[in-house]
């Protein structure tokens, strides 16, 4: 079968169009990784100088200005009072997140774009193949313009996706859309976990809010998953291997005993759905001492605490040598949103009256709404279009990121409506 290639003739012309495509393309050529070695937030400088200019740009543009503040993390925040005869509405917060995953680089990001996709594999220009193998959503944008990588890079739509639709909401706003309190907050080191704990939400006092940090067209993030994290410590005995006899306990010949022990139908890659899992994701160390980097997930609080248990008893049989420490992550935002019901009531709105059928979810991870609505702020995640995030496979449909504009705009529309009783 013939493949598609990518051009940049098609991606300029797609941006001489769209506002929010030249947002979108403005943002990923800054390169903010985020690096989980680095203890500080942000982790990296690149965060800092992209939320000067996104302050700077905002503050250039429209003749209603908002509040804006950056803390010393670098998160930056927008808020707008309301609308005149819209002071009465609930407030409300959009988020989304300026750093790129770690797992691929986001330096020299050089975007191309297929025009009106027919179908069929699309061979990125360094040669690796984009197709529904690898992504099994293309063939739902039959039609659509689709941008991609060039094959060496990450895209950066998670989140800078979500970051232009923010822009381009705040210049609506700023040319008269009407709306009620509202803020709009770019946070920082999402992608290393860090990003929920670092907003002032003291400070912005929302009502609810939602992250715009979802994927395929139509998602509706209302469930996560319960996460722990678990470093098992094991403790061997090196002795010089001349005269090791009877006497050498090797700690990594341990870890792998104790990682054989772990259910094999219940990792990430033989669950699915409402299942959870043990995930190993690092083994270091050495004979002496090694650790097994693990983390646990479950919808459900209680199965995420049977699995703790489940290691603790593990560890118990294997002997004294092994020693387990739990670390919680975050928690299931479904159990909040169930007593804040109205944000979503708002969302499934909004989703229709933009004209996308909504799909509601329970996604097998988490969002910053986890952290953020046990905080107390209810915060659903909504989708941005971006498809395979965090390599060099990743694309965003231009459709379905201008359609997560347009829910958000109706979001903020039908809020501005929406009474807070005294």
């Amino acid at each position: 079968m013939q493949t598609i290639k990518p051009s940049l003739d098609a991606l300029q012309a797609a941006a001489v169009k769209s506002a929010l495509v030249r947002t979108f393309l403005d943002l990923v050529s800054v390169n903010i990784q985020a690096d989980e070695n680095v203890p500080e937030s942000p982790s990296c400088p690149g965060q800092l100088t992209l939320g000067q200019q996104i302050a700077a740009r905002i503050k250039s543009t429209g003749a209603d200005l908002p509040e804006i503040f950056t803390t010393e993390q670098g998160v930056v925040a927008a808020s707008f009072s309301a609308s005149p005869g819209c002071e009465r509405a609930y407030h409300l917060a959009l988020l989304s997140h300026l750093d790129t995953a770690p797992d691929c680089s986001g330096d020299n990001v050089k975007p191309h774009l297929v025009k009106a996709y027919p179908g069929g594999p699309i061979e990125l220009p360094n040669g690796l193949i984009l197709d529904e193998t690898v992504c099994p959503e293309l063939k739902h944008h039959l039609g659509d313009d689709i941008i991609t990588t060039d094959g060496t890079t990450l895209l950066g739509a998670d989140d800078k996706a979500g970051c232009a639709v923010l822009l381009e909401l705040i210049d609506a706003v700023q040319a008269g859309l009407p709306h009620g309190p509202l803020t709009f907050v770019f946070t920082v080191d999402e992608e290393i976990g860090r990003s929920a704990g670092l907003v002032p939400l003291e400070r912005i006092n929302a009502d609810f809010g939602v992250t715009i940090d979802g994927c395929e067209l139509g998602e509706l993030d209302t469930a996560t998953f319960n996460a722990g994290a678990c470093t098992v410590t094991i403790h061997g005995r090196s002795i010089h291997t001349g005269s090791a006899y009877g006497k050498m306990i090797n700690a990594l010949k341990l870890a792998a005993q104790f990682i054989q022990e772990l259910p094999a139908d219940e990792a990430p890659e033989t669950t699915q759905g409402l299942q959870g899992f043990y995930h190993v994701y690092s083994v270091s160390g050495g004979v002496e001492q090694a650790q097994v980097r693990m983390i646990l997930r479950d919808f459900e609080m209680e199965g995420l605490k049977k699995r703790e248990d489940f290691i603790r008893r593990l560890c118990g049989r294997l002997g004294e040598r092994f020693v387990p420490q739990f670390k919680a992550q975050y928690r299931n935002l479904a159990a909040v949103l169930q007593e804040h019901p109205l944000i979503l009531d708002l969302c499934r709105q909004a989703y229709a009256q933009a004209g996308v059928p909504v799909r509601e979810q329970s996604v097998r991870g988490g969002t910053d709404g986890s952290e953020l609505s046990y905080r107390g702020l209810p915060c659903p995640n909504i989708f941005t279009g971006a498809l395979n995030c965090h390599g060099p496979y990743e694309c965003l449909p231009v459709q379905a990121l201008q359609q997560s504009f347009n829910c958000a705009r109706s979001l903020i529309q039908l809020t501005a409506q929406t009474v807070k009783p005294q």
